[in-house]
């Protein structure tokens, strides 16, 4: 029986036990936030080994998805028992389909810049990677367990098995029509805009990385009659960013026209 008292205290108790079952999505979220924070922050190593640790993943994590399904089907052709095991698998849960979407968001939101972001895009394709697996990892044990107790709380809904795929292929077909990068610099475009004008009214910018737009830019440049800025974290051999020419660039070879004044280019490798 909840009295009065216990009351107030059983709600971060109820609130725990509901994001017990998001621990996943809770510690990608964290990792994102944790990539994508200024690296003035104080959290370098700690970055750099989250960076280093999503690098392995991204390549290994697709690899391993393609073994366990080769030798899945292997198994599954020759032992009855595992087949009934495999059947009992529970519909990917809420906790599969929001780390999933967090996933797909990144990835997202990694090509959302010119040459893109590859801190963010790397946990992206990462977690993209490792929930399946991980997913699959989780079923193998619950199902080890008595008919009755594998489908107990199975989650409702066919849909669910086709989420995943589909949020997947709809981020595919977004990210190859180049809509996260046109919806993004729509967005930042008046702040950006704004800057650029008042630099060049003033022939002054702000010296060091600053965030304009939802951009974190590195120093802002005038050059060739205009406003160049380079994106932090964008490109991997090289910088890449937005520039902003009221007459046109001097050098039109060099950019890349992405409406009005506005243009986008790549700099020279760094190797």
């Amino acid at each position: 029986m909840i009295t009065k008292h216990s009351a107030p205290a059983a709600v971060p108790r109820r609130l725990a036990l509901a994001l017990a079952g998001y621990r996943g999505p809770l510690l990608l979220a964290a990792v994102l936030v944790l990539v994508a924070a200024p690296e003035g922050a104080g959290l370098g190593s700690l970055r750099v080994t989250v960076l280093s640790g999503a690098v392995v993943a991204a390549f290994l994590a697709p690899l391993a998805l393609v073994v366990a399904l080769i030798l899945g089907s292997e198994v599954l052709a020759l032992s009855p028992a595992v087949r009934r095991r495999v059947y009992r698998f529970q519909r990917p849960g809420n906790s599969v389909l929001s780390g999933c979407l967090l996933a797909s968001a990144a990835v997202a939101f990694g090509f959302s810049v010119p040459g893109w972001d590859y801190e963010i895009l790397t946990v992206g394709l990462a977690a993209l990677g490792l929930i399946p697996l991980a997913w699959f990892a989780w079923q193998l044990v619950v199902t080890r367990g008595p008919a009755q107790q594998a489908t107990a709380g199975r989650p409702g809904g066919r849909w669910r098995w086709a989420a995943v795929p589909l949020l997947i292929a709809a981020t595919a077909l977004l990210v190859s029509q180049g809509v996260p990068r046109e919806v993004r610099f729509a967005l930042a475009r008046p702040a950006l805009t704004s800057y650029a004008e008042r630099a060049l009214a003033t022939a002054t910018v702000d010296p060091g990385p600053t965030r304009i737009g939802g951009f974190r830019i590195k120093d802002t440049q005038l050059a060739d009659g205009g406003v160049k800025f380079p994106i932090t974290t964008s490109g991997l051999f090289a910088n890449h960013g937005y520039a902003y020419f009221p007459q046109g660039p001097t050098h039109p070879d060099s950019y890349d026209h992405v409406g009005g004044h506005w243009y986008s280019w790549s700099g020279p490798d760094r190797f």
